[in-house]
């Protein structure tokens, strides 16, 4: 099977073999971000407000909803972040279980506010409530670890997927993408067409987004060839270079595992003419298997979603790095409920 048919499997009639193959740019050239690092730090920029209670610079950036909250992976880094600010370098969080409460207004301040569970020779434990308006909107705890040699290793293998070099950029599939539904060569579902020509077109335009995203399955992702398998693989990048700052590569990879897990459980059933009525994350938790991991580096974000009932869906998700390394995992739970009385199913 060619790159190009991996790329955009051909499963529908809405597009021909003959257009994938000669209008498709395989390739998007990686263009570094400049002044990269500040664009970054000012995410992780806090305020000590008082002992053990931070306050970010900003809330704001282009992944945050219409109507004003910000981005839940925004969130989850940051109380990620303010618990860090209260433990010894040496140990390292290796265990994150968050909630989503309430929506974050980004216009509001906010405060971290760090309580100090336990601190042991091995292990300390935080618990951090995000606090708006007098009301807890977000909860997380943390497990911190002194890093030990190991006693047993194992470890499942790297998805086999095409590499980076050879995809679009979203920041330039989007635009390619709004261009082939112009010209009536693919027809998304209508949800996705709302997606592509909103959300997307917002995030993947948004110059001070963080990361370079490139979909390994463009038909998959947008409906137009679904296979319809719960399942989105993705490369993705820090869009600069990054000082040998452990702690800041680790905030914007957690910043990230949040982007594509809901996507993952209901892009497949667009095809069927679902059309969410509410997305929302309910929790979300993130296990760091690597204590240095690179977020300027490719690294592959494999998620998967096993079962959806009851109005809730669950995912997974993988973080890998080139050379097959597993350094993450995620995991989160979604609320989806559909305009329509009768489900979709797969």
């Amino acid at each position: 099977m060619s790159i190009v048919r991996k790329l955009l499997p051909i499963a529908t009639a809405t597009i021909s073999r003959r257009t994938i193959m000669t209008a498709v740019p395989l390739r998007s050239e990686f263009k570094k971000v400049e002044n990269y690092q500040n664009i970054a730090n000012r995410f992780f920029d806090f305020t000590e407000v008082d002992k053990d209670s931070f306050s970010p610079a900003t809330l704001t950036n282009g992944r945050q909803a219409h109507h004003g909250a910000a981005y839940g992976g925004l969130i989850f880094s940051q109380a990620m972040a303010a618990a860090e600010k209260t433990v010894e370098e040496k140990f390292k969080p290796h265990s994150t279980h968050s909630y989503f409460i309430l929506n974050v207004d980004t216009k509001e301040p906010i405060s971290y506010n760090v309580r100090r569970i336990r601190d042991g020779r091995s292990f300390i434990t935080r618990t951090v409530e995000a606090v708006q308006k007098e009301k807890v909107c977000f909860v997380l705890q943390c497990s911190f670890h002194v890093e030990e040699k190991s006693s047993i290793i194992h470890q499942s293998e790297m998805p086999k997927v095409p590499c980076p070099e050879v995809l679009m950029s979203m920041r330039d599939a989007v635009p390619y993408m709004k261009s082939l539904v112009e010209k009536g060569e693919v027809s998304p579902p209508p949800a996705m067409l709302q997606r592509l020509q909103s959300y997307d077109s917002k995030v993947y335009s948004d110059d001070l987004d963080l990361f370079e995203m490139r979909c390994t399955n463009l038909g998959n992702y947008y409906g137009f060839a679904s296979d319809q398998k719960p399942e989105l693989h993705f490369w993705m990048r820090a869009r600069g270079d990054l000082p040998n700052d452990e702690r800041l590569h680790r905030w914007l990879i957690a910043y990230n595992s949040d982007s594509l897990l809901v996507s993952t459980a209901v892009s497949p059933h667009y095809t069927n003419g679902f059309m969410p009525s509410m997305l929302f994350s309910l929790d979300h938790c993130v296990w760091f298997h690597k204590a240095e991991v690179k977020a300027d580096e490719w690294l592959l974000f494999e998620c998967k979603s096993r079962i959806a009932s009851g109005s809730r869906a669950t995912i997974e998700g993988r973080i890998w790095r080139r050379d097959g390394v597993l350094i993450a995992s995620c995991q989160q739970e979604a609320l989806v409920r559909s305009k329509s009385d009768d489900p979709s199913k797969l």
